[in-house]
């Protein structure tokens, strides 16, 4: 994805990017409908083995350490929710005949900021907007030079995240595992910024991990858990409908963010204001 070509909130977002994803054997590329619409997700990754042969398993390799690390976080907090984690694992397989996790990657670069392309009024430039995370949880290998990343705490304000180096993951939560714990664990606001200070790219290797991508999450009962968190309103895009199927909550990121990919590719879809899709034709708008 070039420069220029993705958008938060309607706002160019200044960085490009690779994204992988997890492989199927079989590919639902013309699935049509409501329901089926997500499996278009399912297909295989256009590996540079001609020209970068080591990619393909430096990428692979990396992902399952991630993706490990992802099960051993999930793990904790069931224990944190008193979950028994074997009872959730059925949710993330692979279990006979079913899917792996559906997961996805992407290597992520900021350029850096020349002064003759700062914003009015020296504001910094919008690296990617505020927003939350479709998934259920992302861990993210940053750049340890170059920073921008911010987080939102639940008074409000925004958080630098400093650079961190190559061993230390930053980790966000998202919004599939807020629907999950019924609010006890809130999906994390970020956003990345460039500064005129910025002179040199930002790289950054986010992994976001999740169910089976047939899954659909639903609330656990959090009655006689201890909540700790006082009661102040989390941050949350308006007009963002938190959708428990993991195919359609991760099919409404497309959407938004590249809407002439989803133009070009899925034009017997619309996406509707709170991020819902429906078939083009489809008049009703109430809840899928």
């Amino acid at each position: 994805m070039p420069l220029g070509v993705e958008n938060t909130e309607g706002k160019i977002d200044q960085r490009e990017q690779v994204e992988y994803a997890a492989e199927y054997d079989d590919s639902h590329q013309h699935t049509t409908g409501e329901i089926a619409f997500y499996h278009r997700l399912r297909s295989t990754n256009p590996w540079p083995d001609a020209v970068q042969p080591s990619l393909r398993l430096a990428i692979m390799e990396y992902v399952k350490s991630v993706l490990n690390i992802a099960e051993q976080l999930r793990e904790s907090m069931c224990l944190a929710m008193n979950i028994n984690p074997q009872d959730v694992d059925h949710l993330f397989g692979p279990c006979e005949g079913t899917d792996p996790s559906f997961w996805s990657l992407k290597l992520v670069s900021y350029p850096p900021v020349e002064s003759h392309v700062a914003t009015a009024g020296g504001e910094p430039l919008q690296g990617v907007g505020a927003h939350t995370d479709s998934n259920f949880m992302t861990l993210i290998c940053q750049d340890s030079h170059s920073s921008g990343l911010q987080v939102q705490n639940v008074h409000g304000g925004w958080i630098d995240v400093p650079p961190t180096k190559p061993n230390i993951l930053v980790c966000n939560i998202g919004e599939l595992s807020e629907i999950w714990s019924n609010g006890y664990f809130l999906a994390t606001p970020h956003r990345v910024l460039r500064h005129s200070s910025n002179t040199h790219s930002r790289t950054s290797m986010p992994i976001f991990y999740n169910p089976r991508l047939d899954t659909v999450i639903k609330p656990i009962n959090t009655d006689g858990l201890l909540w700790e968190r006082s009661e102040q309103k989390q941050w949350r895009r308006e007009s963002n409908k938190l959708l428990g199927s993991v195919g359609k909550n991760s099919f409404k990121s497309l959407a938004r963010s590249h809407p002439k990919v989803f133009q070009r590719h899925h034009n017997d879809l619309r996406v509707l204001a709170d991020g819902r899709i429906v078939p083009r034709e489809a008049k009703n708008t109430g809840s899928l």
